[in-house]
Formats: C-alpha cells, sequence, structure tokens
C-alpha cells in the first residue's frame, strides 16, 4: 500500500516524536547526574582547599609560638629549663626555620657553658654530683638535638661536654676507667668505656628512645673506637630490636674494629658472641682465671631476643672475628693480669658448637689450639672451666611461682598481725601482675576485717584500671566494661579512669553516642576526685586523653577544668600524674602506682592538639606556671606540625 506524500510525513514526525521521548529522559538523567558529580567534586575541591588553607594557618602559628616560647625561655630562673625547652623549641623548628632554630639552640647551649653557668644549675639541696648531673643532663639533649640536624654541629658540641667542669669530673667510679692501670686490667678483664663514649652513649639511649634511630647510631659510632664494651653491646642490642638495620651496621663495625685490635682478647669475643650465643647471659674470664656471669634482665623481650634473626652475614662476620682473635698468639701481658690461655680454652670450647654447625672451616683450627692450651693449663683447671662452657643461662628452666618468696615469709610469721602484713604485701603484687583469682585467695585469709577490706578494694582498683585491656576483644566490651567499672569498690577518680577506657572500647566498636555519654560519665567522677595528692589532676588527665582519642568535642571543656586547677599548683613542673594506691593499716603496708608509667600532661595536651591546634594552644596558653606553659606549647606546637605534614613551611 503506497501512502499519500502527506501521510508519510505526518508519520515521521510521530516516529521522530517518539524517539525523542525515549531518549530525551536519559539524556537528562545522564545530564543531571554529571551535575551532581561536577558539584560534588567542586565541594571536595574546596573543602580540600579550605584544609589546606587551614593547615597552613596552623603551620604558620605554630612556628610563631615556638619562637616566642623560645624568647620567653631565655628568662625563666631554672636554668635546666631555660636550656632545655629553647633546645626542645628549635628541633620542632628546625624543619621550617633552620636559620631561627640554629640561632635558638646555640642560645640553649650558652645556658650551660657561660660563665659561672655550672653553679647557677644547683637547687635546693643539691650536692655536687646532683648538679653536674643536671649540666650534663642539659648538654646532651642539646647534643641530641643537634645530631638530628647536623653531626658536625653535635660534633663542635661534644667537644666542648666538659667546659666549665673540673678535669676529673665523670671519671672513675661506674663512668669509665679513673687511670692507665684500671684501664689496663679492665682491657684485660672487661673493657669500660671512657667518660666521653658514656656521654655518647647516654645521648643516644635518648635518641633512641626519641625514635630518631640513625641519630642514634651516628652518636654512638665513634664510641666503636675504644672496642667492645658491655654499655656498647648493651645499645648495640637496643638499637637492632628496633632498627635492625642501624644495629648489624654498628655491630659489624664493632666486630671489625676487634678483628683488627691487636689487643682484642677472648673476654671481647665472649661479650661480642653473648646476644647470638646466650642472650640473657653475659660471662667473662676473670683475673682468677674462672668464670663470672650475670643474668641479664629485659624488660621488652623484644630486646633480648633481638638477635635471634641476624642475618647470615652478621653471624658469618662475627665467626670471622672471633676465630681471628682466638687463633692468634697470646699477647704479652703484665704480671698480675688475666690469664689468656683459660679465657681462650673457655672461649673457644663454648662456641665450637656455633662453629661446627655455621662456620665449619675454622672448626679444626679451634679444636687444635684448645686441645694445645689444655695440656698446658692441667686437667683439673680444664675440666673447672670446661663445666659452664654450655650454660646459656641461669634462670630457672621451669617457671618460678612469682609469689612464693612473698608466701613464705606468711608461714615465717609468729602471730596474726605479721601475717596479715606479708598478705597484703602478696595481695598487692598479685593485682600488680593480674593474678586475680591468687589475690582474691590471698585476701580471704586476712583476718584482721579492715585489713580485709582493703585488699579487696586495691583488687578492684587494679581490675578497674586494667578494664580497657580486659574487654578489648569483645564486640560490645564497653557496656560490660561500663558495667563492672560501675560496680567497683573503688575511689571516683579510678572509676572515672574505668569509664574513660570503656569510653575508647565504645569509639573503637563505632558506637560514637555510648562513647560521648561515657566520656561525659567519667567526667563527673573525675571532678569528684580529692585534690590531695594530684588525684584530680590525673584523673582529668586520663579523661582527657580518652576524649581526645575518641574525637569528643568535651576534651577541651576537660582541659580548661585542667588548667583552672593546675594553676592553683605551686609545682606543677616536676609532678608525675599517677595515683598512688595503698593501705592505711598498717604503718608499714605496702603501696604502689598506677599506671605503672606515670602519665605526662604534656601529652594530654599534644593529643588534643592532633584534633584542633588552636584550640588546644588557647588553653595552654592560660596555663599561669610559665615552665609548664612552655613545655605544653612547644608539644602541641610540635603535634600541629606533625599533623600538617614537612612539605607545609610557615609563610
Amino acid at each position: 500500500m503506497r501512502l499519500h506524500a502527506r501521510t508519510a510525513r505526518t508519520l515521521s514526525t510521530l516516529l521522530f516524536a517518539c524517539a525523542l521521548n525515549c531518549v530525551c529522559p536519559k539524556t537528562a538523567e545522564g545530564q543531571t547526574g554529571a551535575r551532581r558529580a561536577t558539584a560534588r567534586e567542586s565541594k571536595q575541591q574546596r573543602g580540600g582547599r579550605a584544609e589546606g588553607l587551614r593547615r597552613r594557618d596552623d603551620v604558620r602559628e605554630a612556628v610563631l609560638a615556638l619562637m616566642e616560647t623560645a624568647d620567653d625561655a631565655r628568662t625563666f630562673d631554672d636554668r635546666y629549663y631555660r636550656a632545655s625547652i629553647q633546645a626542645e623549641a628549635a628541633d620542632v623548628l628546625w624543619p621550617f626555620d633552620e636559620r631561627a632554630a640554629r640561632s635558638i639552640l646555640r642560645r640553649a647551649w650558652d645556658v650551660t657553658t657561660a660563665p659561672g653557668a655550672v653553679p647557677a644549675f644547683k637547687h635546693e639541696g643539691d650536692d655536687d654530683e646532683d648538679v653536674l648531673e643536671r649540666v650534663l643532663e642539659a648538654r646532651r639533649f642539646i647534643i641530641a638535638v643537634a645530631t638530628k640536624h647536623d653531626a658536625r654541629l653535635a660534633e663542635g658540641y661534644l667537644k666542648e661536654l666538659r667546659h666549665g667542669l673540673d678535669a676529673s669530673e665523670g671519671e672513675g667510679g661506674e663512668d669509665g676507667a679513673s687511670d692507665e692501670g684500671d684501664s689496663q686490667r679492665a682491657r684485660d678483664v672487661e673493657r669500660r668505656p671512657s667518660w666521653e663514649s658514656v656521654q655518647r652513649l647516654r645521648t643516644a639511649s635518648d635518641l633512641l628512645d626519641d625514635g630518631a634511630y640513625a641519630s642514634a647510631a651516628l652518636i654512638a659510632a665513634p664510641a666503636v673506637n675504644e672496642g667492645a664494651t658491655g654499655e656498647l653491646l648493651d645499645f648495640i642490642v637496643a638499637l637492632r630490636a628496633r632498627a635492625p638495620h642501624e644495629g648489624d651496621a654498628l655491630y659489624l663495625r664493632l666486630l671489625e674494629r676487634t678483628r683488627v685490635d691487636p689487643q682484642a682478647n677472648a673476654n671481647d669475643v665472649l661479650l661480642l658472641s653473648q646476644p647470638i650465643v646466650s642472650p640473657d647471659l653475659r660471662i667473662f674470664i676473670g683475673e682468677d682465671g674462672s668464670a663470672h656471669m650475670k643474668q641479664l634482665e629485659y624488660a621488652d623481650e623484644a630486646v633480648s631476643r633481638a638477635f635471634s634473626g641476624a642475618p647470615p652475614e652478621v653471624r658469618r662476620a662475627l665467626y670471622a672475628t672471633a676465630a681471628a682473635v682466638l687463633l692468634r698468639p697470646p699477647p704479652r701481658t703484665p704480671a698480675g693480669a688475666t690469664n689468656s690461655d683459660a679465657a681462650t680454652y673457655f672461649a673457644i670450647g663454648r662456641l665450637l658448637p656455633f662453629f661446627e654447625r655455621e662456620a665449619a672451616q675454622y672448626a679444626p683450627a679451634l679444636h687444635t689450639r684448645m686441645s694445645a692450651l689444655s695440656s698446658e693449663m692441667g686437667a683439673a683447671r680444664a675440666q673447672s672451666l670446661t663445666a659452664n662452657m654450655g650454660t646459656s643461662s641461669l634462670a630457672p628452666e621451669n617457671p618460678v611461682d612469682p609469689l612464693s618468696p612473698q608466701l613464705e615469709g606468711v608461714a615465717r610469721a609468729t602471730d596474726a598481725s605479721g601475717r596479715d602484713r606479708v598478705r597484703l604485701r602478696v595481695v598487692m603484687d598479685a593485682a600488680r601482675r593480674t593474678l586475680w583469682d591468687r589475690a582474691r585467695a590471698v585476701a580471704a585469709e586476712i583476718e584482721d576485717a579492715q585489713s580485709q577490706r582493703e585488699a579487696r578494694r586495691v583488687i578492684a582498683i587494679y581490675q578497674v584500671m586494667s578494664v580497657g585491656r580486659a574487654y578489648d576483644d569483645e564486640p560490645d566490651g564497653f557496656e560490660r566494661a561500663a558495667e563492672f567499672v560501675r560496680a567497683a569498690d573503688v575511689p571516683p577518680e579510678f572509676r572515672a579512669a574505668g569509664l574513660a577506657q570503656a569510653a575508647e572500647l565504645a569509639a573503637h566498636s563505632g558506637k560514637r553516642a555510648p562513647a560521648d555519654a561515657l566520656i561525659d560519665e567519667a567526667l563527673l567522677f573525675a571532678n569528684q576526685a580529692e585534690r590531695s595528692g594530684w588525684r584530680n589532676l590525673t584523673a582529668l588527665a586520663l579523661v582527657a586523653q580518652s576524649a581526645a582519642r575518641v574525637n569528643s568535642a568535651r576534651v577541651w571543656d576537660i582541659l580548661a577544668t585542667f588548667v583552672s586547677l593546675a594553676n592553683q599548683s605551686e609545682d606543677l613542673p616536676g609532678v608525675e600524674l599517677q595515683f598512688e594506691v595503698g593501705y592505711t593499716q598498717p604503718d608499714d603496708a605496702p603501696f604502689s602506682y598506677v599506671p605503672a608509667d606515670p602519665l605526662s600532661f604534656v601529652d594530654v595536651f599534644a593529643d588534643a592538639a592532633r584534633r584542633n591546634f588552636g584550640r588546644t594552644l588557647k588553653e595552654a596558653r592560660a596555663l599561669k606556671d610559665e615552665v609548664s606553659r612552655a613545655m605544653i606549647t612547644v608539644a602541641v606546637a610540635r603535634a600541629a606540625l606533625e599533623k600538617s605534614g614537612g612539605d607545609n613551611k610557615a609563610r
């Protein structure tokens, strides 16, 4: 069928309209989505720009606060704080204004070295040794700061370390060999570092604790030139536990130094092999030719096992050094020196099993040398040394009950009062170790009713203070933790600390509202705490720290209250924020502190500054004590600058 031309045009128009009706909604929808995406992207860009500007403003304000604080510190009466706060301000400022930081650090050094500076460090009641250590501590801190940024500057300060001190200060005692005779004797038995190396290693340890591993290794490295000492090896072990690369490099350097040292002996080998052969036992051969052993105790298990994963090249270097020293002809020694034959015999026998497993190429020569030494010393003496060759630890193989010595004291007590006194100590120790069942069992045996109630309260206090760890692996652990804290028979300051921990558990579970409510509840109890013994300040600090961690807006209200109370104190810079836990009876009843490590009020403000620098700085500036205000301002500025990133320079 043929359509009329007019009809065809009409149908075509209708079909085109239908097509438009089908296509246009999709096109319009796409255009609308694109516009929304563009709007979102634009909003994000604006937000990003605003955040960038805010961070830049924070950097500028933080840098200005550091400079003002460093200037204020120049007038402090306390010389130690006058120097240390300027040095810390320079440390934080250095990446943002190196020239100003150098000037401030130099001023800090001058505080410790100016004419008459040493006596000016004296506090009431100090003896000469106290003053000396305070001056040296300030100088070491400045040197540590310099080491982070300019090693040459640090070495220059180290050359001035004795400035203004008596030439004999620091010599003798535990700080190094005091004369040539002592040095030679210590070298034959146990080498001891010089006074200068002791100061280096103390500075390096401070840097290590601060997380500046490369700087710590750098400042400690020159101590290698004096050979292997226990102090240096302890530092290397601690360094390797945290920074294996730096620790291995310094250990390899010490091995090489020992290998080419003509005075190196078997005791040096025993010391250097200790981290691998017996991490917890230090052993050397004394002047009498007998083995002397010392069990080492480490607070951190990682330090004890620092060299358990030492790479093959490190172990090969140890065996090469040990073989080089043990196979060389014995040096001529003065009369009365260490029996080098006995030391060499013992060291070879102790290390032979390790040589045979890991460096067998040296084993035949070492066997031959050991046999020759045995025939020279005599069977009895060789047998005496052989008995201790395989000893790797003096600790008992089976676990020892940590409470047994005190429990034995209960049996030895002659009356009920004496037994109760010992039981109170056992309860305290058991609670500190979180041995709850043991603590409750001993508390139940206390005969005096009041003492028994107090013992149970001590257990409850320790449980409340560890409630965060007790419930951290449960989905709704914050609810059980809060219920436990509310039901516990503890003073309000401990209840505040426990509820603050429950708030952190809630925040970690994504429960925003319960976390805020728990912070508010904790604050109520913190405000009820006694003001004696810093209980209220400690409680507020703990709640403020938790509030910052859970991102609660109440943190600045808490800081304001903290500042108000702190302004009523006369000795805030030296205060340690801890709770004292003890008994009222008997008079010699034990006590302890929780948390075990004091809480730093500086850290509390730093945690808040990571959330909002400006508001935290405002609260810090309200502190009346000039030293406390300066310490906190530097910490707050550091936190803000670290958050903003090192590339955001002040402009």
